[in-house]
């Protein structure tokens, strides 16, 4: 296909995706759980919906049988559809629709990270409605810039930097955006990461669903070096009601050294609280990400992956 023809096909991609986010309104939740259903049905048979991957490592992760993994997966599929026009919808409702769906807990305990003033760093991951917590963020009153990686579809992207950008939050560019970060973080605002996404052979090594993984370095680094708090929240959907926004303990970076051992202990603390989440409500983790593809072994010069290597594989370290 010509280059021509992939820009086209790029544009009528980010066409849909308006179209999506527009009915997304006006559709009752019975259309919407019917219209997830039918795309879950399409989707399926194909490779790229990782189907054998993610029952598989349900099936590894949860200790839950075939049969189990196979119903889990199908709900997982549904609700990321039904979350993802949830989500969509950002870009066309206003300030006061956003906080009229959510029913915050915890709301003192950013506060309290942010009364520092070192600034906050606010952790979630792919689940439930996440999209929703940096535009609270902003609707609240708080600088916020949130940490994104670029769609390939350029169409795309920019729709999606107008829906994240909708309600008053900033974004940066997760391989570009250092200065603006750290910036972002002694200016005393919010950044938004994400810490659920497999970080290569540079990252941090901890165990998360009894597995090891690559975590994102940046959380860790960045708080010990500025001392700012991380504040873990999520969003429970509930679509019969309320939206639930949990708002969790800061986790100070002052409890920790900034070593390898300290780094590590910090991220292994906030993947316990993460795991914890997902054990709890399977059903809203996106676990198409290959969450495990990196491993410490094949990572010889990285130092969290050689503490990793020298424990056992059935253990958490021990700090």
């Amino acid at each position: 296909m010509s280059k021509k023809h992939l820009e086209f096909v790029d544009k009528i991609l980010a066409k849909l995706l308006d179209i999506f986010a527009r009915k997304s309104i006006s559709l009752k939740l019975s259309q919407k759980r019917k219209f997830a259903r039918l795309l879950t049905n399409l989707i399926m048979p194909f490779k790229f919906s990782r189907r054998e991957y993610v029952k598989n490592i349900m099936m590894e992760t949860l200790g839950i049988s075939e049969t189990e993994a196979e119903k889990l997966r199908r709900s997982c599929y549904e609700n990321f559809v039904l979350n993802s026009m949830e989500m969509a919808k950002l870009k066309y409702i206003s300030d006061e629709d956003v906080l009229n769906m959510l029913d915050v807990e915890g709301y003192e305990y950013i506060e309290e990270a942010y009364r520092k003033g070192k600034g906050v760093i606010i952790m979630s991951g792919h689940f439930g409605l996440w999209e929703y917590i940096p535009q609270w963020a902003a609707i609240k009153g708080y600088c916020v810039t949130t940490v994104v990686r670029r769609q390939n579809n350029k169409y795309a992207d920019q729709w999606f930097e107008g829906m994240r950008r909708a309600h008053g939050g900033k974004t940066t560019d997760s391989g570009m955006g250092l200065r603006e970060i750290l910036r972002t973080l002694k200016d005393g605002y919010l950044l938004g990461l994400m810490m659920d996404q497999d970080n290569g052979k540079k990252g941090i090594f901890v165990k998360f669903m009894n597995k090891w993984c690559s975590a994102p370095v940046g959380p860790a680094i960045i708080s010990l070096k500025l001392k700012s708090p991380i504040v873990p929240l999520f969003i429970f959907p509930n679509y019969e009601g309320k939206h639930l926004f949990k708002i969790y303990p800061p986790i100070y970076p002052e409890d920790y050294e900034n070593t390898v051992e300290g780094q590590q202990k910090l991220t292994q603390d906030y993947n316990d609280l993460y795991e914890k989440i997902v054990r709890e409500h399977p059903e809203q983790w996106f676990w198409l990400h290959r969450r495990w593809k990196t491993r410490p072994e094949d990572c010889t010069d990285n130092p969290w992956a050689k503490r990793a290597c020298n424990c056992s594989t059935a253990q958490r370290i021990t700090f």
